[in-house]
């Protein structure tokens, strides 16, 4: 009996044979700043590492098979990118996921005057823009996007929005889950994959037996709100504010903090908060 047949895997969860997942990870200086590489930002490079190791894991699930995701973390080219979006869009009948993490800023003109990866809806195009046309015109029945980069708000309406009607497409159930970088006191304190990462590896107390991009949504939320609670400044901001569009459809991982039986050992220590409200019930706020 293959994984896909048992009957104890969720539906929620990715089907091995038929879906795959794309994560590009690019590590760049800020436009602005004669610094040295990467300064102050967590490597958007070893996150999406460390999210692959973490979605082809047996603690989680394995929600893909690792031969399934493919990773660009080497300054591929944004053509390169856009190929291996068109490879898994070609082999996905079931989820096609991509995820896209990028230090600095996005939305301004390439330094070597090529394409724009993160662009305006309606300017001129980007590569995000054609990644989520490839995503439309695939097979796949469940569509997810993973967006942390300086200009997520940005990019997010190019996978959102409806298609033009001149290029209609079947209307597979499209998934969104992210949040935009940016610095504080000169460095990253809330970094949004690698968070993420941690909530698939540590699950959510209170959440359910699968981590939709919803509870996930919430989880990392919750994490972010304990965070502002730790650092004892009072000019930190409000914790920050995640994207999301759908999310119910499809999870990314087993809860590992959810006991299916009574007489299992106790949830899983470290498990994060279901949401931002149990944190202030906890700190007292």
């Amino acid at each position: 009996m293959t994984a896909d047949s048992d009957p104890r895997r969720s539906p929620l969860l990715p089907a091995l044979a038929g879906s795959r997942a794309v994560l590009v990870g690019r590590d760049i200086p800020e436009p602005d700043a004669d610094r040295g590489f990467g300064d102050g930002y967590e490597s958007a490079v070893a996150a999406i590492g460390a999210l692959a190791r973490t979605l082809a894991s047996r603690d989680t699930g394995t929600p893909f098979l690792g031969t399934h995701i493919e990773q660009l973390v080497r300054g591929e080219s944004p053509d390169a990118v856009i190929d291996a979006v068109r490879r898994a869009a070609a082999a996905a009948t079931d989820v096609l996921l991509f995820s896209y993490a990028a230090t600095g800023q996005e939305h301004g003109e390439a330094p070597d005057g090529g394409e724009q990866w993160a662009g305006y809806p309606g300017g001129r195009r980007s590569v995000l823009a054609r990644v989520a046309d490839v995503m439309r015109d695939s097979g796949a029945t469940r569509l997810v996007v993973l967006l942390d980069c300086g200009d997520a708000v940005t990019a997010a309406p190019h996978f959102i929005q409806p298609p033009p009607p001149a290029r209609p497409r079947h209307r597979a159930p499209l998934s969104l889950l992210g949040a935009s970088r940016g610095l504080l006191f000169g460095s990253e304190i809330d970094p949004f994959t690698s968070t993420l990462t941690r909530a698939l590896q540590a699950g959510v107390n209170g959440g359910p037996e699968t981590l939709d991009l919803v509870t996930l949504r919430d989880a990392v939320e919750a994490e972010f709100t304990e965070l502002r609670y730790r650092v004892e400044n009072e000019y930190v901001p409000g914790a920050k504010q995640l994207l999301l569009h759908g999310g119910h459809e499809v999870a990314l991982g087993i809860n590992r903090a959810y006991p299916p039986d009574p007489a299992y050992p106790p949830r899983y220590r470290g498990a994060f908060f279901a949401h931002p409200d149990a944190v202030r019930e906890v700190e007292g706020y």
